[in-house]
This record gives C-alpha cells, structure tokens and sequence, in this order.
C-alpha cells in the first residue's frame, strides 16, 4: 500500500504541537538528567488502571512507565518501556532511544482520526488510557516519518465526557485528587 501523501489528498490541519515524546531507558535516571541539567519539571505520573492498545492494528499489552512535565510552553513526556509486546517504543529502543514524536492535544479525537483517514495517513499504534480519577485519554501515533521526519502524535484526554488540556495545572490538580502522582529522578 503507498502511504505517500500526495498534493490531492487533504491536509488534517494539526492544531499547536505542544508536545515532544521522547523514549528512555530509565524513568528515574531520565527524570534526574532531564531536571539537573535542564531545568524541567516538576514531573507527574498519571494513575494509570487500564491501558488498551493497538499495534499496526492488532492488539498488543504492554507495560510502559510514561512521566510529564511542563517546560515554556512545551509538553515533555519520557517514555519507558518496561515489558510486553513488540510496539512503537520497542522499535525506538531498538534504535537507542530519544525523541520518538511531535504530538498535538485534539479537542475532537474522532474528527480529527476522520481527516487522518481521508489523508490516507497510516496509524502505527493507536490507544486508550483510564485513570483511576476518570480521565479517559485516548491518542493515535501518525506514520507521517516519511513525509515530515517524525512520528505524528494526536492526543485527546477528557475527565467525565468533557476535553480538558495537559498543562502544569491540570496535573498539580490531578494531585489534589489523588489522579495523579509527582515522580521523582
């Protein structure tokens, strides 16, 4: 199947890319480097019960560790891969790590998959996180690599049927809740 995007087929009009993926080996170490010798964080783990996941459209289970922290006006999110099925993270670590994708927070996930589907873009992994607070948060990595040099990432998180944004604010409130956990290097 050509995946290549031609001039014809429609754009999906990204909205602000506000956040940068990048795959570790180590939470705790990465969280102490990125911290020590660039100033980010604080940084916060969700409360993650259920985890579902599609992997070039087949089921997979995986166990990830995932961390945010907020730096300028940028998402940063490190991402361990701790065990389970081969999936987007295992081919990254298999290059070594670093920067995996660019990602955009959606306020209609489904509309934004439909102009993903009408621009022929394929959908390498694609899931849905549930935490134990009630946020739903589902996301769909982009095979765009050959088109722009990196992975795609749509991220569309809701708390009771209702889009909320990842900002600082949102976490430290995430906090307060008991949804979510600071982590620490």
């Amino acid at each position: 199947m050509d995946v290549s995007f031609s001039a014809n087929k429609q754009s999906i009009c990204l909205p602000k890319i506000n956040q940068l993926g990048i795959v570790v080996q180590s939470i705790p170490d990465a969280v102490h480097h990125y911290t020590a010798l660039l100033g980010i964080g604080p940084w916060f783990r969700s409360g993650t019960v259920e985890h579902t996941t599609l992997y070039r459209g087949n089921n997979i289970s995986i166990d990830v560790d995932i961390v945010l922290a907020f730096h300028k006006g940028m998402e940063v999110e490190l991402i361990e891969l701790k065990g389970g099925d081969e999936c987007i993270y295992s081919e990254c670590i298999q290059r070594g790590g670093g920067i995996h994708h660019v990602g955009s927070l959606v306020l209609s996930y489904d509309s934004k998959m439909k102009r993903v589907n009408e621009a022929g873009i394929q959908i390498l992994q694609s899931g849905v996180i549930k935490t134990r607070g009630g946020a739903t948060t589902r996301y769909a990595y982009l095979d765009t690599v050959k088109q722009c040099g990196i992975i795609t990432e749509l991220i569309e998180t809701r708390l009771f049927g209702i889009p909320v944004p990842q900002n600082r604010l949102f976490m430290e409130i995430g906090c307060l809740t008991g949804d979510v956990g600071k982590a620490h290097g």
